[in-house]
């Protein structure tokens, strides 16, 4: 007995106490740290609501601002400077008549003000006064936006102006495209993303171009709360960008985004209801709430456990080290240990071990919730079993969605042909369940004629390595270890052994393909790329090595090296004064430290005496590195006197949106765009060659340098000039050639 204020006091009295003690204390403790991340995840959540809100935005006025460029450029593509300086009004007016279908089909009318007569000539055939248009002052150098609300029967418009100069640069007239709002707004509801968000356009005066109620279109907007009065339409198209709290017109508190659309200077406006600011805070204080009513429950729990259920718990607490909880199949520790022990007892027999999981299981985790992922895996194992138990084999669960399995087989024919008919039965089960999934199986055999004895260990190995070979081939539901897969080890293995000693030995070459200027066939340019001679005279293909160099970081050497021996030969070619072109050189994707790449690479450049303007970097747009990391590396290149050009460009997933912090110079694009535009008879698919020709004309646009890789038909290389590509590179020209080879190629085409 204890004594406690002079009274006795029970031992298990006392380890109540003090198990309530620290309870309350640990409790508190976690409650206390959980409130602050909370109060953080707070801010946090606030952030990235301001932050997608912002992005969100963002891409609304890029896609409006894409659709104005489009409508400037095809507007310039109708000016022809000698005819309007010299032709007469009514001549304009005919000429804008006949070409008028020939431009984008967003315009409905074109028109030419006339200056010296005051008129005003459509190309549908009128002509009015001038009146008051174009009163306001004009930048010569830039197009002009105006808008119209029309009155009667004529539909709100904007209008796209190109000042017409003469030869003094005095200006002239205006030469002037009509588009309807209505294409404004079919855009933003063409990518409307969420029903409770609203997008306005205002133009520069903050009346309306786009508006979700039609009856504010040339309107502007003043709230009715008296807090909100200031935040009128007309002072947020005074602002360039901002976030303020106001009311729309329905009345409701909304948060509204806004910033200026460059090119025409109206503004883009997003309003995105307040309550969804406030439901974050109202989520994480419920949060608050449950947090401290799960503790006070869990506090009760232990004191439960520790007077009841532990010493029960302690007498059981082997169960889970046997029996997976979740499907209750042997646990993979369990499922080893039988296994290992059968194989031993039956050293003579055959056996089958089946490594199994199912396809983009993490995808079904993230989209349908983790209840109904176990559901699956309940689903699947309860389905292998009853297959499994035909053939008395023995099954266990790993980790996520792992299944193991060995049989013993009498023949690895006899197996494969009863494993194809519970295939076929099993995918069918799985296809039909109210969750679709399917099943992937990596295979191996066990034989007596082997010279070893295998462990489980090792079985499993070979199974998952099998399956691994698989990827995302929805064909090929299973795959076998065999001899094959081993001799892939092995040179994997043979590969890294020796990588060093080849590097070393010059076993590395380069050989050089040449990028052709479309416009006349000359070369301009080469792609330095590295093979590989074995000392044994083997030849191994860059898919062979490149990859595995890139997993244990080899590649970088390799990079430095290949770079080295295209200095060298720039070098002698401009000493002997032969002719040369400027090469590309690769940047693996593991260069990701800018300071350190910039010195090394530098360190090797400055031991020749060549111009920088030979040496083009190619970098990927698919890098591990973040864009700031390629921006940064980017912007030191170009401070050194290198072109960067982005290889593989659009095979990415978000190759515009680095274009915007990544100033390339080039954009080579993926020769899966010319393979994937070609159609059965051999020849462009029609909407394929108008997206490329969109991506040209973007990059025109953003004044980059365009190449195409995979060339390799006569079709290819004409679709490619007339769409104002301009360079090529593919085996239409020339396949990749050795020094020799590539110098002699040279000779009479640049």
């Amino acid at each position: 007995m204890s004594i406690f204020n002079g009274k006795k006091i029970s031992p298990n009295t006392l380890r109540f106490i003090s198990t309530l003690t620290i309870c309350l204390i640990v409790i508190s403790v976690l409650f206390l740290f959980t409130n602050a991340l909370i109060n953080r995840e707070l801010s946090n959540a606030m952030e990235r609501y301001h932050l997608y809100n912002s992005n969100i935005l963002n891409g609304y006025s890029k896609a409006v601002q894409y659709y104005l460029e489009s409508y400037k450029t095809s507007l310039a593509s109708l000016y022809n400077e000698k005819l309007f300086n010299t032709e007469k009004p009514e001549n304009i007016q005919k000429y804008l008549h006949d070409k008028k279908p020939y431009l984008d089909s967003d315009f409905y009318e074109l028109c030419y003000a006339d200056f010296k007569t005051k008129k005003v000539y459509f190309s549908q055939g009128c002509v009015t006064e001038l009146q008051t248009f174009y009163t306001y002052p004009f930048d010569i150098n830039s197009y002009q936006w105006d808008e119209f609300y029309g009155e009667g029967t004529l539909e709100p418009s904007f209008i796209v102006q190109k000042v017409v100069l003469d030869e003094k640069n005095n200006l002239i007239g205006m030469l002037a495209g009509s588009v309807r709002l209505a294409v404004l707004q079919e855009l933003i509801n063409s990518i409307h993303i969420r029903q409770t968000t609203s997008i306005y356009i205002q133009d520069r005066h903050g009346r309306f171009l786009v508006h979700p109620n039609p009856d504010y279109i040339g309107k502007t907007f003043i709230p009715k709360q008296d807090k909100y009065k200031i935040a009128t339409s007309i002072l947020i198209s005074s602002l360039t960008s901002g976030i303020t709290e106001t009311e729309n017109e329905n009345g409701e508190n909304v948060d509204l985004f806004f910033r200026k659309i460059p090119i025409s200077g109206w503004t883009i406006c997003l309003s995105n209801p307040k309550n969804e600011a406030k439901s974050i805070l109202r989520q994480l204080n419920f949060t608050k709430f449950s947090i401290l009513i799960i503790s006070l429950t869990a506090l009760l729990i232990l004191l439960f456990l520790e007077m009841h259920v532990i010493n029960a718990f302690y007498k059981n607490q082997l169960i889970d080290t046997i029996y997976d909880p979740l499907t209750n199949l042997f646990t993979r520790q369990r499922f080893e240990t039988l296994a290992e022990r059968q194989m031993t007892h039956d050293q003579k027999s055959k056996f089958m071990l089946i490594e199994s999981d199912i396809r983009g299981f993490k995808f079904l985790n993230q989209n349908y919730g983790e209840e109904a992922a176990d559901k699956i895996i309940i689903f699947y194992g309860s389905l292998l079993n009853k297959i499994i138990s035909r053939y008395h084999g023995i099954i266990g669960r790993g980790y996520a969605d792992h299944f193991f399995i060995l049989l013993k087989i009498r023949s690895v024919r006899t197996a494969m042909s009863e494993f194809h008919t519970n295939l076929n039965e099993l995918t069918r089960i799985a296809k039909d369940y109210e969750i679709p999934f399917f099943p992937k199986f990596g295979i191996s055999f066990v034989r007596p004629s082997s010279k070893r004895k295998v462990s489980i260990k090792e079985l499993i190995g070979q199974a998952s390595f099998s399956k691994s070979t698989i990827k995302d081939n929805m064909i090929l539901p299973y795959a076998i270890y065999n001899d094959r897969l081993l001799e892939k080890i092995n040179e994997e293995h043979f590969i890294e052994s020796n990588m060093e000693e080849a590097l070393s030995n010059k076993e590395f070459f380069v050989m050089y393909q040449p990028k052709i200027l479309l416009k006349n066939d000359k070369v301009v340019g080469a792609e330095a790329l590295v093979r590989w001679k074995s000392s044994s005279g083997k030849f191994y293909t860059p898919d062979r090595f490149i990859p595995l160099f890139e997993k244990n970081g080899f590649i970088t050497k390799l990079d430095y090296y290949v770079y080295d021996a295209v200095f060298q030969l720039i070098e002698k070619r401009l000493k002997n004064k032969e002719p040369i072109v400027p090469i590309s050189l690769n940047m693996s994707r593991n260069h990701n430290k800018p300071e350190k790449f910039m010195h090394e690479f530098l360190e090797i450049f400055n031991k020749y005496d060549i111009p920088p303007e030979y040496i083009q970097i190619e970098i990927i747009e698919r890098s591990v590195m973040d864009s700031s990391t390629l921006q940064e590396i980017t912007n030191r290149l170009h401070q050194a006197g290198f072109t960067v050009a982005m290889d593989d460009f659009g095979s990415g997933e978000s190759s515009l949106n680095m274009l915007t912090k990544v100033p390339v110079d080039v954009l080579k694009f993926d020769r899966d765009f010319l393979n994937s535009s070609m159609n059965e008879n051999g020849r462009l698919d029609e909407k394929s060659a108008k997206f490329i020709q969109s991506l040209l004309d973007l990059s025109r646009n953003l004044e980059k340098q365009t190449v195409f890789e995979g060339v390799e038909t006569e079709e290819q290389r004409d679709f490619l000039r007339a769409a104002e590509c301009d360079q090529a590179q593919g085996y239409f020209y020339s396949r990749p050639l050795s020094e020799n080879d590539f110098i002699e190629f040279i000779k009479d085409r640049i």
